[in-house]
């Protein structure tokens, strides 16, 4: 069957924050604006869905937990449920209000599902209910970045999280170790140590850190150990060897020492990269920089004249 076929004025592939705000003002321009979505779980984008709302949120209720009446083991278990329950309950509105504000808007059209370029004006996106193909004068690329997974021998253990998933466990872990010392892995330390866990954060490098003023680094360093969270500096991975229950990481340090360490659950927070894979960037012809991100200018237009790149994909702050 002969994909459908439809022309817009102007495509933004991704929904995120760049999307959902360029699209109704494009459309208020007169333009006929189309976005597409990967993922029914994304709209809004990952701020909404895995990153700032639900960290936030959960934030604030290991915070509330640190500052009450203490309690048990139990009680922080129960605790952390139901923050997660209430996360959950908080992101499915906002992403919710997020679709129905672009899609309900005047002159934009969401369509569900995987683009892939054709060329620089066609690009094909795979829907449940079948193929289209859609032209546009301009196409937006916001496809944002996904986690790295580091090449760690037994990466692949059940125990093994990215951020956005770790977020969807249920069940507060007793001990979790995070392998990455940025803000990504410091934020999970703090509120799982709020909650009660055990956390022990791995950097390979050392200072603490790098990218921050000494004093600050040191002032934050002091906050997380007195929240009880193990920091090691100059320590690599060397493998994971995966359990029933809980996982062992086989560290190594700087000179050459090996240490065990047990946990429920690993994080692993070593940094992002673009997302684009899919996208057949090479049938419209657009560009990446030396580090996998979308080559773009100061006024975010790629190689090609009628393509742009917004967001996290094109490598930017």
């Amino acid at each position: 069957m002969a994909s459908a076929r439809e022309k817009f004025d102007a495509l933004i592939i991704g929904f995120g924050k760049g999307g959902k705000t360029l699209a109704p003002y494009l459309a208020q321009q007169g333009l006929k604006v189309a976005v597409v979505e990967k993922s029914p779980l994304m709209y809004g984008g990952t701020c909404i869905n895995v990153a700032c709302i639900p960290t936030k949120a959960l934030a604030y209720q290991a915070h509330l937990l640190e500052q009450g009446d203490p309690i048990g083991a139990e009680g922080k278990k129960e605790k952390y449920a139901r923050a997660i329950r209430e996360k959950d309950e908080l992101v499915a509105f906002l992403r919710a209000k997020n679709f129905d504000a672009v899609n309900g808007h005047p002159g934009v059209t969401v369509l569900t599902g995987a683009a892939s370029f054709l060329s620089s004006h066609e690009v094909q996106v795979e829907t449940q209910a079948g193929a289209w193909i859609v032209e546009a004068e301009r196409i937006f690329i916001n496809t944002g970045s996904v986690p790295i997974v580091p090449d760690i021998p037994g990466m692949d253990s059940t125990h093994v999280y990215t951020s956005a998933e770790l977020l969807d466990l249920a069940a507060l872990p007793a001990r979790l170790a995070i392998i990455g010392g940025g803000y990504i892995g410091l934020e999970f330390a703090s509120i799982y140590a709020g909650f009660g866990s055990e956390v022990t954060v791995i950097e390979r490098g050392s200072p603490f850190m790098p990218k921050e003023d000494r004093d600050i680094a040191q002032e934050v360093q002091k906050a997380l150990e007195k929240k009880g969270i193990r920091i090691l500096l100059e320590t690599k991975v060397n493998r994971i060897e995966d359990g029933e229950q809980s996982a062992k990481l086989i560290l190594g340090s700087s000179e050459g020492r090996e240490e065990e360490l047990e946990a429920d659950a690993i994080l692993t927070a070593t940094g992002r990269r673009a997302n684009t894979e899919g996208l057949n960037l090479e049938a419209a012809g657009v560009e990446k920089n030396d580090r996998g991100f979308i080559r773009v200018d100061e006024k975010l237009r790629t190689n090609v004249p009628n393509i742009w790149a917004i967001g996290d994909v094109n490598g930017g702050p």
